[in-house]
């Protein structure tokens, strides 16, 4: 500070004192402060204007007492001066005005629970209290109903020293500190108190008040039952127990009795409450139960809609110049729905302000978990458009439903159109669906008019071997130590593949010597302390795509579990990109997750090195199929007999059934008479749904070579049917894996909310699907939303299905 600088050269300057001492005081350091106004006062011991500001000095520190006897020195040195009279009459003034006329001196700043009285320091008669006792208590009560809590307790404790064995006194400064903030110094008046006085209940409350203002609950706790024990009839402990009981602190000594401490709870889940408390081994049986799994109250479910539009899909998230957006590509869909409370009459959209589609009523489903308006729809809307007629670019999307009333509700998005992709480079997407240029009939109806896909089920079930593959690890030495299982564990699942390691400055020579890499390649990716994340230049970006290029990598692998060095992956140039899931990177092919949490503070509990060598076996899962087929040895073609089926029989199983009625294939009835009018099959027809026979045609049911099986069958039973028919044709449901697991020649009938290549079976036949911009919608619960009526089920044909049989016959 520039002023003890000066008073180096000039230490025997008051006016440098006191400026000193201001300035102190304004930062808070109230002991230097006061130092140099008292080096002041030794040098000029007669200046008032000194005196006035030793005064405000100790107003402020809440030393009322000497702030008072400066400020009378003040109005000695100068009787003319007005300011020092003026504070003497504030402070003199504050006791007049708070000492009420009957002489009692009730505090709103006591704490809850003092009886009448009790605890007032002023209502305490001393025998032959000195004067100068009663104007400091007069004062202290004063500063007190002032809100004054320091200065108060500066009071209070000057009185102390004319009377230290009075308890109410010890208890009204522990008060004033408290409220003060100085817990420490507040206790040790309360125990001063409680010594004097063992047996006060009072006390013994006030002193749980203060425990429970500490934080100290366990001493509160205590404190209040102390209370209730000298005074029983006394309701203010009991309920101040009752309050700590009902906020969830345990009962002392009554571990688990939760009803004792107000604590009853009441579950979500019926009748869960009515559980014994306790059962085996003395354990809760609600400890050995899941009440998540267990059934809800219907109404539990019921919740209020808000009248908006919600998206299903609105084109894939990718990477693209404008960040991470939903982009459309080529022919794709726009899905989702418009709650409104008043039915839509047309609906459009617009790009950049275009109309590019208009359309009109959309029709509406009730809500099934409204429950206040029941005249709220779901307006379910699947558009299919080619958005191959813009330019690439980013765009901002508004969609309109308009109501009868005339009122609209609109959701904008901003979403990027990119290139179209081709069904050649992506052969196994359903969801790419290409046209042709020169067809001038609508889309969807070209779409729906479109041969279906036919593949066969062991297609594109596992990642080609790769030819050259970049591992990364472009951290520091001990990443790469750890990486070295996973490293070996590589090399052995891909031993004529050319492996690349890109590493950092800091590890490049220690994976030189791991005898792993055909060759390693260093770069400088450092950690930048302000950006918290490993950073590269845009030039240095550069020369790294431009030196992987040559390598035409397949594959490229980060094994780094922290996701700093994951977008470096893309600059590899290779088509499968694989790291740790981070939630970030949406572009990467394959994504793998590990954790093993401890089960105290849920951090991880295994080596770094088991989670890198985890990802790397699971990589080399993909590069082969694992289906099997496994027969059972115990099945005999006896047990065809009971179904009109002789041992040497050739039969076609069509299992009609699946869960979802939704996704059962309308056409069994018409393949069955196909199958029937042109070979030499018997037909059996499985089918959960006991209305079916009344729904088929006579001419079927009459049939020697048809049976209807309609019935819950014997488990061996159904499965020698499954392992013993020449072909099985269903969906995408247990009984068709289990067919194809048995090695049946299985045809499977494919609903598109799904990826036929994971729902689809895997060992024998083909699987038929359909493209469909809306493919993989995930339709599930609320079969409305699709939108398209299902077409990428019903429009399979039963000239489809019946060719893809006779492969097998």
């Amino acid at each position: 500070m520039l002023y003890e600088q000066a008073l180096q050269h000039m230490p025997e300057n008051s006016a440098i004192h006191v400026q000193c001492g201001h300035m102190l005081k304004e930062a808070g350091d109230l002991a230097r402060a006061e130092q140099h106004y008292r080096a002041a006062q030794r040098l000029t011991p007669d200046d008032p204007d000194l005196a006035l500001q030793l005064g405000h000095f100790y107003k402020i520190a809440g030393r009322p007492h000497e702030a008072e006897l400066s400020f009378r020195k003040a109005l000695e040195l100068a009787p003319d001066w007005a300011e020092p009279a003026e504070e003497l009459s504030e402070l003199t003034d504050i006791s007049a005005d708070a000492e009420p006329a009957d002489g009692s001196t009730q505090t709103p700043f006591d704490s809850p629970g003092l009886r009448n009285g009790q605890g007032g320091a002023a209502d305490a008669e001393i025998p032959g209290a000195p004067r100068k006792l009663k104007d400091l208590l007069r004062r202290a009560d004063a500063a007190r109903d002032a809100r004054k809590h320091r200065a108060a307790a500066q009071w209070y404790e000057s009185a102390l020293q004319l009377a230290p064995k009075d308890a109410a006194l010890h208890i009204q400064r522990g008060h004033m500190l408290k409220e003060a903030g100085d817990l420490s110094g507040a206790e040790r008046h309360y125990v001063r108190a409680q010594q004097l006085t063992p047996h006060d209940p009072d006390l013994a409350l006030q002193f749980g008040h203060f425990y429970k203002v500490a934080g100290r609950l366990a001493e509160a706790e205590m404190s209040f039952r102390k209370a209730l024990e000298l005074d029983p009839d006394w309701p203010e402990p009991a309920r101040e127990l009752s309050e700590l009981y009902r906020h969830g602190w345990r009962k002392r000594g009554v571990p688990g009795d939760d009803a004792a401490d107000g604590r009853g709870r009441t579950s979500a889940f019926p009748g869960f409450d009515t559980l014994d408390r306790t059962g085996w081994d003395g354990l809760s049986l609600k400890a050995w139960l899941v009440p998540e799994v267990a059934p809800c109250a219907p109404e539990g479910l019921l919740h209020e809609h808000n009248e908006e539009v919600a998206i299903r899909w609105l084109g894939r998230r990718e990477r693209t110049p404008w960040g991470v957006r939903g982009t459309l590509r080529g022919i794709d869909a726009l899905r989702g729905f418009c709650v409104s409370a008043t039915p839509i009459v047309s609906w459009h959209a617009d790009l950049n302000g275009l109309r590019f589609h208009r359309a009109g009523a959309l029709k509406g489903y009730h809500l099934k978990y409204e429950n206040r308006d029941r005249t709220k729809k779901k307006y379910v809307f699947n558009l299919w458009y080619d958005f191959s007629q813009f330019r690439e670019g980013l765009y901002n999307l508004e969609l309109q439903f308009v109501n009868e009333a005339g009122a609209t509700r609109t959701h904008h998005q901003q979403i990027v159109i990119g290139a179209p992709l081709s069904e050649q480079q992506y052969p196994h997407s359903d969801r790419l669906v290409s046209i042709s240029a020169g067809d001038d009939r609508p889309l969807d109806e070209q779409i729906n008019s479109r041969a279906s896909m036919i593949r066969p089920a062991a297609a594109g079930r596992s990642v080609a071997s790769p030819r050259a593959v970049l591992v990364q690890r472009v951290d520091q030495l001990g990443d790469l130590v750890v990486s070295i299982p996973a490293l070996r564990r590589l090399r052995q699942l891909l031993p004529e593949t050319r492996l690349v390691g890109l590493l950092s400055l800091a590890n490049a020579d220690l994976g030189r010597t791991l005898n792993l890499f055909d060759e390693v390649i260093a770069i400088d990716f450092p950690d930048d302390e302000w950006e918290r994340r490993r950073v590269m230049p845009i030039d240095q970006q550069i020369k790294l795509r431009r030196r992987l290029a040559p390598f035409r990598f397949d594959i490229a692998i980060d094994l780094s579990e922290a996701d700093v060095s994951r977008p470096l992956l893309q600059l590899s140039g290779a088509p499968f990109l694989v790291g740790f899931c981070d939630g970030r990177s949406p572009w990467l092919s394959a994504t793998y997750e590990a954790y093993v949490s401890d089960p105290i503070n849920d951090l991880e509990e295994i080596p770094t090195s088991t989670k890198i060598l985890g990802m790397v076996e699971w990589f080399g899962t993909l590069l082969h199929s694992h289906s099997q087929i496994v027969r059972r040895a115990d099945l005999d073609r006896d047990r065809l007999v009971p179904y009109g089926l002789a041992c040497d029989d050739r039969f076609v199983v069509l299992h009609t059934g699946a869960r979802l009625k939704f996704s059962q294939w309308p056409y069994y009835d018409r393949l069955s008479s196909m199958l029937l009018d042109q070979t030499e099959l018997k037909v059996v027809m499985m089918t959960d749904d006991p209305n079916r026979r009344s729904e088929l045609p006579d001419e079927l049911l009459a049939s020697e070579r048809f049976q209807l099986l309609d019935q819950r069958l014997p488990f061996d039973d159904f499965d020698a049917l499954l392992s013993f028919c020449t072909v099985y044709v269903g969906n995408d449901t247990g009984p068709s894996h289990l067919a194809s697991l048995r090695g049946a020649n299985v045809v499977n009938v494919f609903l598109a909310r799904h990826n036929w290549n994971e729902w689809g079976h895997e060992n024998r036949g083909y699987i038929i699907s359909r493209r469909v911009p809306c493919a993989g919608c995930n339709v599930h619960h609320d079969p409305e939303e699709c939108g398209k009526d299902f077409a990428c089920l019903v429009n399979i044909s039963v000239r489809e299905v019946f060719e893809t049989v006779m492969k097998f016959v």
